[in-house]
C-alpha cells in the first residue's frame, strides 16, 4: 500500500493493561501489568537460570556483539538466538536481538522488545522500545523510513533514599544536592561549617599558676606567675551542632527523595497512555504519525 502525496494519520494503539488489584501483586504479575496489550499474550513465563547458564549465554552474546559490528547481521542475529534460547531472562540479549531482527524489517523484533520490556520495565531504553513495538504494529514496507521526533525528556533520576542519606551524613549538604537541590544543599554546608569555626575558635585565659621551689639551705616555698593560656571553649558546642545539623539535614533528604520515587512511581502508574510523533518516508509517500503506547 503507498500513500500518494498525501499525510496520513497513523495511530498505533498498545495501552497497558491495568492491575486487577493493587493487592498481593507479586513481581510478575507487575511486569506483566506494566507490558502494552499486543505484549501480554506474546511474552510467557519467565523461569530463573543459574550462574552457569547466564555465563554461557553471555559468552554467546560477546560473539554476536562482536558479528553486530562488522555488520554481519545474519551472525550476529543467529547468535543473539542461541543466547536468548539458553537465557531467556537477560534484558540485554532480549533488547540486541530486537535491535537484528528489527535491522532487517523482521516481525520478530517485535516478540523480542516484548521479552525486554517483561524482564526489565524500568529500563532507560523502555520509553523508546514501547515505541519501537508500536511502530512494528504497523507492518510499516520495507522501504520506509521513520525519522523519530524527540519529546521531552524524563524527569531526572531520583537517588535511593540510602544513599542520599549517608551522603549526607559523610559531607553536609550532600544529601540536598544529590536530590536536585543544590541550594539548599549550600545552606546546609554553609551552616555546618560556620558551627565548626564557631567551636574551633580560641580564647586567651590569663591565670595565676603556683610553683613549688627549694631555697639555697633546703627549705621549700611557693610563688605564683602569670601565664597566657589558649582555650577552645566553644569546642563540644560547635562540633556538636555541626553534627547535628548534618544528621537532621541527611534524614530530610532521605526523606524527600522517597517522597519523590513515591509520586514518580505512581506519576508512572497512572499514567494512561503517551504519544511520541513520528515521520515515515517512502519512494512515493510521506507520512506523519502518532505512536500511542
Amino acid at each position: 500500500m503507498s500513500l500518494r502525496t498525501a499525510i496520513f494519520l497513523t495511530i498505533a494503539l498498545s495501552s497497558t493493561v491495568p492491575a486487577a488489584s493493587r493487592a498481593q501483586v507479586t513481581r510478575s504479575d507487575t511486569s506483566r501489568s506494566a507490558l502494552p496489550s499486543r505484549c501480554v499474550s506474546i511474552v510467557g513465563p519467565l523461569t530463573p537460570v543459574s550462574d552457569s547458564v547466564r555465563s554461557a549465554a553471555q559468552l554467546i552474546a560477546g560473539r554476536a556483539q562482536a558479528a553486530s559490528i562488522v555488520s554481519d547481521n545474519a551472525a550476529a542475529t543467529t547468535l543473539y538466538q542461541q543466547a536468548a534460547d539458553i537465557n531467556p531472562t537477560d534484558p540485554s540479549i532480549a533488547y540486541a536481538l530486537g535491535r537484528e531482527y528489527e535491522a532487517t524489517h523482521d516481525q520478530r523484533a517485535m516478540r523480542e522488545y516484548c521479552r525486554f520490556l517483561a524482564i526489565n520495565p524500568d529500563a532507560s531504553e523502555a520509553g523508546d522500545v514501547r515505541q519501537r513495538i508500536a511502530e512494528l504494529a504497523l507492518a510499516l514496507p520495507p522501504d520506509t523510513t521513520v525519522v523519530r521526533i524527540p519529546v521531552a525528556a524524563p524527569v531526572a533520576h531520583m537517588p535511593a533514599p540510602a544513599g542520599v542519606f549517608l551522603g549526607g551524613i559523610i559531607i553536609p549538604g550532600l544529601g540536598q544536592m544529590t536530590t536536585h537541590r543544590p541550594f539548599a544543599g549550600v545552606l546546609v554546608l554553609a551552616a555546618s561549617g560556620g558551627a565548626i569555626a564557631y567551636g574551633l575558635q580560641s580564647q586567651n585565659k590569663t591565670v595565676q599558676v603556683t610553683h613549688t621551689a627549694t631555697d639555697p639551705l633546703g627549705h621549700s616555698y611557693t610563688y605564683q606567675t602569670t601565664e597566657t593560656r589558649s582555650e577552645r571553649p566553644n569546642a563540644a558546642v560547635g562540633i556538636g551542632a555541626a553534627a547535628g545539623i548534618a544528621i537532621i539535614a541527611a534524614i530530610e533528604a532521605a526523606s524527600h527523595a522517597h517522597s519523590a520515587r513515591s509520586a514518580a512511581a505512581a506519576q508512572e502508574s497512572a499514567r494512561g497512555m503517551s504519544a511520541a510523533p513520528l515521520l515515515a518516508f517512502g519512494p512515493r509517500s510521506v507520512g506523519f504519525g502518532l505512536s500511542i503506547h
